[in-house]
């Protein structure tokens, strides 16, 4: 076991200005824009801004590298 605790934190510089927060575990992201790439937060929920219209989607993370359907957002 190690004898000093490690911390990792993020390479990205903060967020300034409007941001985006899951509603579930509250993670901040950069506010999303139409036509931005949807958002897959750590809990495993999915955000898109659909022309105006934050459109959330569940897809559960079972494996590491998962991808969601390529129905997730669209289709409906």
């Amino acid at each position: 076991m190690a004898e000093q605790a490690v911390t990792y934190t993020s390479s990205m510089k903060p967020i300034k200005g409007k941001k985006f927060v899951c509603k579930r575990c509250k993670r901040e992201y950069a506010r999303l824009a139409p036509g931005d790439p949807p958002i897959r937060c750590e809990c495993g929920w999915w955000y898109e801004n659909d022309h105006g219209t934050i459109k959330e989607r569940y897809w559960q993370r079972i494996e590491t590298y998962r991808e969601p359907p390529a129905t997730l957002f669209s289709g409906e």
